[in-house]
Parts: structure tokens; C-alpha cells; sequence
């Protein structure tokens, strides 16, 4: 094995064994040309336990995502954390991209040049959240926590929660809901579709449906996220932010973002087998 792998790995054991996680930390792609920031963003993400990769304009953030935006393919990043105005492609841009397909990892956009007008425009395209430079890391921080629903007051939502005694082939799902009030057909329905992945109940620790009701929120429409979380990762599967409008489009989107996990994960079993 080359040195250069090695210290790959040992950086990412590394994270790993951070006080806040567990298991792996979510993974979020930073997009920034001025290579300053960029590596200061990357350091205190990476001191607060995320997993990162990193890119130096629009050209190359779109390469990282790769298929996703391209197809609409599910990616490995849980978060995109990009500066707007950036050689090649514009973080709006690549937002926009994102935008069209249905399920997408969130985005957060910053910028030095944030007007009334920019910050609007974000909204629009579902941006996750936007931070005018100079901004506190704090807030930042706060922002990504609870887009992730990472609740430090509770310990880390990615981790493991204990459950209870597992059925033979039955993943149990945790329901949350934010923003409405819980509905018992909806946590049923949420059981019923999570059978899609009773072929790895025995690689599942823990899996979490986050439900948002539209009160509150800047689109009016419910949304949808789920958490998978194995030995050696968690996955997310967001909803676009503008395709869920009644209680009718979320029962069906339910399931389909259930099979869009199951896909994320059987492709990260593939690859694992190849390590």
C-alpha cells in the first residue's frame, strides 16, 4: 500500500474516532477559489469532526458531484458547502444544476458580494442557506447541524441510537416531525416502505425519517430527509425543496426516497468490496 494511501486512511480513522463521531461524520464538498478560506474552511470542518473534500472553482465542484447533476444520479455527499462567484461556473449555477433533479444533497452558498437580490435568487433554487463573508464559524456550524440534524445537546444524531430488540429481517425507522404535527398513517406508511431495505437489516445501525410540514418554511412544501447510518458511513437522501406540495405527494414520496437510499447504499457495498 503507497505512503500516500496510508496517510489517507489514517487522517480518515482519524475523523472517525472524533469525540462527536461514532461512526462516519457526514461528508461535505467546499468549493472555493481562494485557496486562503478554502483550507481554513476545510480545517475547522474537519476540527469539528466532518469528513471534507475540496475544490478550487465551478468546473471542478461540478466534476466532484459528477452523474447527480448530470442524471440525477444519488451522490456520496451529504452537504455542499460553495462560494458563489468562482472561475468556470458560478455556485448558482452548479445550484441550479442541482435543482432540477428531484432528490439532491443540500447546498450552502457564500459570498462577499451578497445583495437582496442574490440572496432571493438562492432561496428560489432551494439553496440550504446562505452566508455573506465574513461570517462567524459558529454560525456556520449551527447552520450545517441542523440542516444534518445534528443535535449536540443530545450527542450525534448519526450515530447509533439504541432501539430495542430488532425483528430477524426488519429495519426499524425513527419518524421525526418538524414544523407539523405527527400523523400516525404517516409513520406506518414510513415502516411500511422502510421494508425496502430488510435485505441489509444486518448492515443497517440506525435509520432516521425527518419530515418537514411546510409551516415555517421558506417554500410552503413538506420535505423529506433520510439518514441511514452503517458501520462505515451514514447516508442522506434529501428531497428537492420545491417538489413536495400536499400531504398526497409526500405519502408517494416516502418510498421513493427509501429507494433512493437503497441505491446509495448498495453502491457503496459494491465499492466496499473492492477495497
Amino acid at each position: 500500500m503507497s505512503k500516500a494511501r496510508n496517510t489517507e486512511l489514517a487522517a480518515a480513522q482519524q475523523r472517525s474516532n472524533h469525540p462527536l463521531s461514532p461512526t462516519r461524520m457526514p461528508r461535505i464538498l467546499v468549493a472555493e477559489d481562494d485557496m486562503e478560506m478554502r483550507r481554513l474552511l476545510v480545517w475547522q470542518l474537519r476540527n469539528a469532526g466532518f469528513d471534507t473534500v475540496e475544490c478550487a472553482d465551478g468546473l471542478q465542484l461540478l466534476d466532484c458531484l459528477g452523474n447527480p447533476v448530470r442524471e440525477g444520479e444519488p451522490d456520496d455527499y451529504d452537504l455542499i458547502l460553495s462560494d458563489i462567484r468562482m472561475p468556470g461556473l458560478t455556485g448558482l449555477e452548479v445550484l441550479e444544476g442541482i435543482h432540477e433533479t428531484e432528490w439532491f444533497v443540500p447546498m450552502i452558498l457564500i459570498t462577499a458580494f451578497g445583495n437582496d437580490e442574490v440572496h432571493q435568487q438562492a432561496a428560489d433554487l432551494g439553496a440550504a442557506g446562505i452566508f455573506d463573508k465574513p461570517f462567524e464559524f459558529s454560525d456556520l456550524l449551527a447552520r450545517i447541524r441542523e440542516i444534518l440534524v445534528l443535535n449536540p445537546s443530545r450527542g450525534d444524531n448519526w450515530s447509533p441510537h439504541p432501539m430495542g430488540e430488532r425483528e430477524t429481517t426488519a429495519v426499524p425507522v425513527d419518524v421525526v416531525f418538524r414544523n407539523m404535527a405527527p400523523v400516525d398513517s404517516i409513520v406506518r406508511h414510513a415502516q411500511d416502505a422502510a421494508a425496502i431495505l430488510a435485505s441489509l437489516h444486518d448492515q443497517i445501525l440506525y435509520c432516521r425519517l425527518v419530515i418537514s410540514g411546510p409551516n415555517g418554511g421558506l417554500t410552503g412544501r413538506y420535505h423529506v430527509q433520510i439518514m441511514v447510518t452503517l458501520s462505515d458511513k451514514v447516508f442522506v437522501v434529501r428531497s428537492n425543496l420545491k417538489t413536495i406540495r400536499d400531504e398526497a405527494e409526500l405519502v408517494a414520496a416516502i418510498p421513493t426516497a427509501f429507494q433512493v437510499a437503497l441505491g446509495k447504499i448498495q453502491k457503496h457495498l459494491r465499492r466496499r468490496q473492492t477495497w
